[in-house]
């Protein structure tokens, strides 16, 4: 008795088998499928008329940070020292200087037009500005007008972010020299009085406020090196036709795969 209820629950449960449909398609099977899949490429094909490809122009800005050693200088800090050129990129005088010269050349912009077609990647000491453009030659054109004027502009902000940290390390020095018996005794702190160091530090603190916001939030440590022209994309990175065409094929073979499963399951409890 004991091995026939052994043998009888050793049998499998045909609810519980798992066979798709595609491992027992017939030839004519096949054919429905290629006939989707090729609907699918024929919708692929319609949509490239309307999605036109875009390209995308990459130019590069390379920045240098100095790092003197012996220094609390982090990973972090130097990240977000880099990460400002980014930031700076999209900065409104900027926008303006680009839909300045563009207007030159025959190209009217908004800015919000404007930074929706340009991206910042990062990598490493660089700065990538990718823009993207139905039109190769312009998306190369607004990429390159673009890292020119940020360029010029950070180089002009660069002289006082040198005059800013230069007042702040004075200041440093200073209170240093009022707050700090350690350092009284050196020589530079010595040659000073107190109403002198006073008169000193307010004097720097004028500088820091005057130079703070031409600086735009660079430092001395942080120079802009140099900037690289974005050259004209030859292959598109968005709505290639080919790419379409098969896309469209693989959703009508998935199309035609999940059908198949949903017709047979009603045969089934039929």
């Amino acid at each position: 008795m004991q091995w026939r209820l052994m043998k009888k629950s050793a049998r499998p449960l045909k609810k519980n088998e798992f066979s798709p449909r595609v491992f027992h398609a017939k030839p004519t099977d096949w054919l429905g499928v290629a006939g989707i899949m090729i609907l699918g490429a024929l919708v692929g094909l319609v949509l490239s008329f309307f999605l036109p490809p875009k390209f995308e122009a990459a130019s590069r800005l390379t920045t240098n940070l100095e790092v003197v050693t012996n220094t609390n200088v982090t990973e972090i800090m130097v990240d977000a020292q880099v990460d400002i050129v980014g930031t700076l990129i999209f900065h409104p005088n900027v926008i303006a200087k680009v839909r300045e010269s563009l207007a030159d050349q025959g190209l009217t912009y908004t800015a919000t037009e404007l930074t929706r077609k340009t991206k910042i990647e990062r990598q490493l000491m660089s700065t990538l500005i990718k823009v993207r453009d139905i039109d190769p030659e312009v998306a190369s054109l607004i990429a390159t007008t673009w890292v020119e004027k940020a360029y010029d502009r950070l180089q002009e902000a660069y002289p006082h972010a040198l005059a800013l940290s230069e007042a702040k390390a004075s200041q440093a020095m200073l209170r240093g020299c009022l707050e700090d018996t350690t350092k009284q005794n050196l020589p530079f702190c010595q040659a000073l009085t107190p109403e002198s160091a006073k008169q000193l530090i307010s004097e720097t603190e004028n500088v820091i406020l005057q130079e703070s916001p031409l600086s735009l939030g660079l430092t001395g440590e942080l120079n802009i090196s140099q900037f690289q022209p974005a050259p004209i994309p030859a292959r598109p990175i968005a709505f290639q036709r080919s790419i379409l065409i098969l896309a469209g094929a693989l959703a009508g073979l998935v199309l035609a795969l999940l059908l198949a499963e949903l017709l047979t399951k009603d045969q089934d409890r039929d």
